[in-house]
C-alpha cells in the first residue's frame, strides 16, 4: 500500500481527508503565514536599520572629512600669524638671507609640526623655504618655489594686498613638485608697509590617512573637473583600474546641492561614495568623497536573515509540533473508532477500541466496545443454537460441532493467530456440519457401513453447507472452514480435492479438529478412541502427506489440557435425545 494513504477499510482515505489534517492544516497555514509576513516584518525593519546606520556613518564620515580639513586650514593659520608676527621678520626679509629667515621660522615650523613653509618677499621672490622629511626626528631639508607655482592664486592675492569678508588669509589645493597640497597664504608687514608673503602647506598624501582614521572611511579629493587628487584607497588614483572620478551628473550637481551620493563598483568591490565640497574660509577649493563598502550592508543582511529565518524556522516548527501533538491527541482516539467501526462492519467481532478518555469520545468508545461485545455475545449465541439444532439431528454426534470450534481455536491461539481468526475458527467449528442438514436420515443416521453411492452423498456436505451459508454473510475464513475440513494436502480429501498450498491454514486447522474428535468420539459402528490412539492415527496421516505436521505437532502438547477440558465442560457434552424432548448433558 502506498505510504501516503491510511487503511480504512474497503477504501483509502488520503490524509487530507483526516480529521486530525482538517484541524492541523488551517493552524499550520496560519502559523506559515504570519512566521512569513513577522520575517519578512523583521528583515524590512533590521535592513532599513542597517541602511539608516550605514546612511547615518556615511554622513558621519563626510562631516568629520570637512572638519578635519577645516583644523588642519587652522594650523596653518596659527604658523602664518606666528611668523608673521615673529619679532625680526621684518628685518630679515629686508637683508634677505635665507639663513636669517631660516633662524627664524624653523622653530616655529618645527614646534607646528608643519611640513611645508616657505616665506617670499613683497615682489613675490622666495627668501626661504622648508619641508619635512622626517615626521619622527622633525628633518626639514629646503624647499624651492617653482616659477610657475609663483602664479597661486593665493600668492596673486596675498601679493596684490586683497581682503575678503574673513581677511586678509586666503587657501587653496595647489600641484607642487611633491604632489597635491593644501595651502594656506598670509601678509608679513612691517609696520605699515607690506613686507612678504608666508605659505604654509600640507600635502594631501599626508593629511588624508589621518582623516581617514577620523572619519573611518576612505577619502578621496578631487579637483571641479573631477580629477582625483588623492585618495586614501590603497592604489593610486592614476590606477586605470580604480574609476574614483564622479559621474557627471553628480560632479554638475555637487556645487549646487552640497553633498550628492553615489554607487560604483571600486577595485572588485561594491562601494558608496558621498560627495561635498571642500571648504575652507568660505571659500570652495575642490571637492571630496567619503566611501565606505556597501557589503557591509548586504552581508549584515544576510547574517541576520539568516539568523531570524533560523529563529522563524525552529520557532515554526515547533509550534507546529505541539499543534500536530495536540491534535493527534484529540484524533487518535478518534481514529481508533473508525478502525474498531470498521473492522466491525468487516465481520470482525472482536475488535474493540480500548479508549478510555473522560470525555465524550470515551463515551462514544466504550458504547461501542459494548454494542460490539453484545453483537459479538448474540451472534455466537445464534450460531451456537443453529448447532445444537445441527448436532440434534444425529444424536450419535451431539456436541461434535462445538468441540471442532473451540478446539480449533485452542490450536489457533497456540499457533499465534489474530483474535478475528480464532473467532471465525470458533464460528467455523460450530457451522462445519451444517451441509449435513440436507443429508437424508437414511443415509446421515445409518448404523453400518456406508455404500459408495451413499459415501459420496455423504461427501458432499462440505458443499452443501456452503451453499446454505452462502446467503448469510460470513467472514471468508468462516466458509474456508465449512469448505475445508475434509480436504488433504494430497488431494485425497472432498468436495474439491485441492492439495498443498490450495489448502488454507484455516482448513488445516479444521481438518485436525474435525478429525480427532471424531476418533474420539462414540459412533454406531465402533467405540471412541484413546487420546493415544487418535493421534497416532493422525500421525500417521502427516507422514502420508496428508495433514500439516507443523499444525499436528502443535497439537499434539494440547491434548492433555483439551481433554481436561473435554471432561469437565459441560458445554462441551452436546445434547441427547430422551422420548420427544432434548436435554442437555450432564
Amino acid at each position: 500500500m502506498n505510504a501516503a494513504l491510511q487503511w480504512g477499510g474497503d477504501k483509502l482515505f488520503y490524509p487530507a481527508r483526516h480529521i486530525r489534517w482538517k484541524i492541523i492544516a488551517p493552524y499550520a497555514v496560519l502559523t506559515i503565514i504570519l512566521a512569513g509576513v513577522g520575517t519578512f516584518l523583521a528583515m524590512r525593519v533590521v535592513t532599513g536599520s542597517l541602511e539608516e546606520r550605514f546612511e547615518n556613518q556615511l554622513a558621519e564620515a563626510a562631516r568629520v572629512t570637512a572638519d578635519s580639513v577645516v583644523r588642519q586650514e587652522r594650523r596653518h593659520l596659527e604658523l602664518v600669524r606666528g611668523v608673521a608676527f615673529t619679532e625680526g621678520m621684518a628685518g630679515g626679509l629686508r637683508d634677505g638671507g635665507w639663513d636669517t629667515l631660516g633662524a627664524l621660522v624653523e622653530p616655529l615650523t618645527a614646534n607646528s609640526g608643519a611640513e611645508l613653509v616657505q616665506v617670499l618677499d613683497a615682489q613675490g621672490r622666495q627668501l626661504f623655504g622648508a619641508r619635512l622629511t622626517d615626521p619622527q626626528t622633525l628633518e626639514y631639508e629646503p624647499l624651492t618655489l617653482a616659477e610657475e607655482q609663483r602664479s597661486w592664486s593665493i600668492i596673486v592675492s596675498v601679493l596684490a594686498n586683497e581682503v575678503d569678508s574673513l581677511g586678509d588669509k586666503f587657501a587653496q589645493i595647489v600641484e607642487t613638485q611633491h604632489g597635491f597640497a593644501l595651502y594656506t597664504a598670509g601678509p608679513i608687514f612691517d609696520g605699515d608697509d607690506f613686507a612678504g608673503v608666508v605659505l604654509v602647506g600640507s600635502l594631501l598624501d599626508s593629511f588624508l590617512p589621518t582623516a581617514k582614521g577620523d572619519a573611518l572611511a576612505d577619502i578621496t579629493f578631487y579637483d571641479y573637473d573631477g580629477v582625483p587628487l588623492a585618495t586614501t584607497f590603497a592604489t593610486g588614483p592614476d590606477d586605470p583600474e580604480a574609476d574614483l572620478s564622479p559621474d557627471a551628473s553628480v560632479l554638475a550637481a555637487t556645487g549646487s546641492a552640497g553633498t550628492l551620493r553615489e554607487s560604483k563598483t571600486l577595485f572588485g568591490r561594491g562601494f558608496d561614495l558621498l560627495y561635498g565640497e571642500i571648504v575652507i574660509r568660505d571659500q570652495a577649493v575642490g571637492i571630496y568623497s567619503v566611501a565606505l563598502p556597501s557589503s557591509f550592508i548586504l552581508s549584515a543582511g544576510m547574517t541576520t536573515g539568516w539568523q531570524l529565518g533560523l529563529l522563524f524556522a525552529v520557532s515554526t516548527t515547533f509550534v507546529l509540533a505541539i499543534g500536530w501533538t495536540l491534535a493527534g491527541s484529540l484524533t487518535r482516539p478518534l481514529l481508533k473508532l473508525v478502525r474498531t467501526a470498521r473492522a466491525v462492519t468487516a465481520g470482525d467481532l472482536t475488535a474493540r477500541s480500548g479508549v478510555r478518555t473522560s470525555d465524550e469520545v470515551g463515551v462514544l468508545a466504550r458504547s461501542l466496545d459494548t454494542m460490539t461485545e453484545r453483537l459479538q455475545g448474540q451472534h455466537v449465541a445464534t450460531i451456537r443454537a443453529l448447532t445444537s439444532a445441527i448436532d440434534a439431528r444425529d444424536p450419535n454426534t451431539a456436541g461434535h460441532s462445538a468441540r471442532v470450534g473451540q478446539l480449533a481455536v485452542l490450536i489457533g491461539e497456540e499457533l499465534g493467530l489474530p483474535a478475528s481468526q480464532l473467532q471465525h475458527l470458533e464460528i467455523g467449528g460450530y457451522l462445519h456440519d451444517i451441509g449435513k442438514i440436507g443429508i437424508r436420515d437414511s443415509v446421515l443416521l445409518k448404523p453400518g457401513k456406508l455404500t459408495p453411492a451413499e459415501r459420496q452423498l455423504m461427501e458432499e456436505h462440505p458443499r452443501v453447507g456452503l451453499e446454505i451459508l452462502s446467503s448469510v454473510d460470513l467472514a471468508p475464513d468462516v466458509m474456508a472452514f465449512v469448505k475445508g475440513h475434509h480436504e488433504r494436502l494430497d488431494g485425497s480429501g472432498y468436495p474439491n480435492h485441492v492439495r498443498n498450498e490450495e489448502v488454507s491454514t484455516i482448513a488445516r486447522i479444521a481438518v485436525v479438529a474435525d478429525m480427532y474428535d471424531a476418533l474420539t468420539s462414540d459412533r454406531p459402528y465402533r467405540k471412541a478412541m484413546r487420546p493415544q490412539e487418535a493421534f497416532d492415527i493422525i500421525r500417521a496421516e502427516v507422514d502420508e502427506g496428508k495433514l500439516d505436521d507443523h499444525v499436528v505437532t502443535t497439537f499434539r502438547y494440547l491434548i492433555p489440557a483439551w481433554e481436561h477440558r473435554r471432561a469437565n465442560d459441560p458445554a462441551l457434552q452436546g445434547f441427547r435425545l430422551q422420548g420427544a424432548q432434548m436435554i442437555e448433558a450432564a
